[in-house]
């Protein structure tokens, strides 16, 4: 028993020579005097000896704990002495460095100017899911099968993703107008709303391309009447917006007529402005139109009681144009030089 103790001593205060740190100190006290502790240990058999035993071997037990615990307070202080010798050397009245700070990435930026210029006009930001149905992504916003956005060049289609119907086709969505459908289903006119996130196109990436980019959803629907909304709405909505957003309340919007499926009749968004890249010319930024009876129809609405209009746009689109970017590849490229200007 006496030899035990001895040891235990000898290798507490061995552990005691390498320590450099209060860390250290501590770990190293718990390890020679804590509740798991083999001296603790030893001192819990006590009770299973005889009372010689105990009488003999608790007192050597508890000088042994005594003249560990001086030892650790003795280090203590040294430890203590070293660290504040060393902060004297410290000139604490000389300049700190600054530290180096991260940023919002300049996509997020524009986000977020989008998100609180439209939430300024009553409409609210939804998120929605990047893996869509067939159904949803397409046949829901009257793109029949055989319209060309759902070949192959354009689409990308997953293979072996379970689900509960047979004739359920799944897909990388190629638009956030899904989202129209999934909100529509679940609730009644009126609301107004966009839906921003990451899109996917099937196609070669080049200055003005990329097979994943951010668009920007908007919906504006409600019971037709003398409130709802009409083309007139919506180009006032778009030029709001476009004057907010790139900070120039000279800027123009006109309207081309065009074809989108899901909108009748449907218009390319052009913007003329009095600066920069917007300054002397026409620049289609978005396409937009009021939205088609058969999608109404599609997600349960009575045909011809709703009116609403429909956007859409390319949030590299609106951030190239407001910072003068001429390729779209920088966004993703990760070079801190160019990600740092901004």
């Amino acid at each position: 028993m006496q030899d035990t103790l001895k040891k235990i001593k000898e290798v507490a205060l061995k552990d005691l020579e390498n320590l450099r740190t209060l860390a250290e100190l501590e770990l190293a006290r718990v390890k020679s005097l804590g509740r798991s502790s083999e001296l603790s240990q030893f001192l819990r058999t006590l009770k299973d000896r005889t009372q010689e035993q105990r009488k003999e071997f608790g007192q050597t037990a508890n000088r042994v704990r005594a003249e560990l615990e001086e030892e650790f307070e003795k280090t203590k202080n040294r430890l203590e002495e070293v660290g504040y010798a060393t902060l004297e050397k410290f000139d604490v009245t000389a300049p700190g460095l600054r530290a180096r700070r991260g940023h919002v990435h300049p996509l997020t930026q524009v986000q977020e100017d989008i998100n609180a210029i439209f939430v300024s006009m009553g409409f609210r930001v939804l998120e929605g899911p990047e893996v869509e149905t067939e159904w949803t992504n397409f046949d829901a916003l009257n793109t029949p099968a055989d319209h060309p956005a759902r070949g192959m060049q354009d689409t990308f289609w997953l293979k072996d993703k379970k689900s509960n119907s047979k004739d359920k086709n799944w897909l990388m969505r190629t638009h956030t107008s899904p989202m129209q459908v999934r909100f529509m289903q679940a609730h009644q006119p009126p609301f107004r709303m966009i839906v921003p996130g990451r899109v996917y196109r099937n196609e070669a990436t080049d200055a003005t391309h990329e097979f994943q980019f951010h668009q920007i959803e908007g919906l504006m629907v409600s019971r037709k009447g003398e409130h709802a909304p009409s083309m007139a709405n919506l180009k006032g909505v778009m030029e709001h917006f476009y004057q907010r957003f790139f900070r120039d309340p000279e800027i123009k919007v006109r309207f081309n007529a065009s074809y989108f499926p899901f909108v009748e009749p449907g218009v390319e968004v052009y913007i003329q402005g009095s600066s920069g890249k917007l300054a002397g010319k026409w620049l289609e930024v978005a396409g937009a139109g009021m939205v088609h009876q058969n999608v109404f129809e599609q997600v349960g609405y009575v045909r011809g009681e709703m009116q609403g209009f429909a956007f859409g746009m390319a949030l590299e689109r609106m951030a190239m144009l407001k910072h003068k970017i001429d390729d779209i590849r920088l966004f993703n490229g990760g070079d801190l030089r160019f990600l740092q200007q901004f």
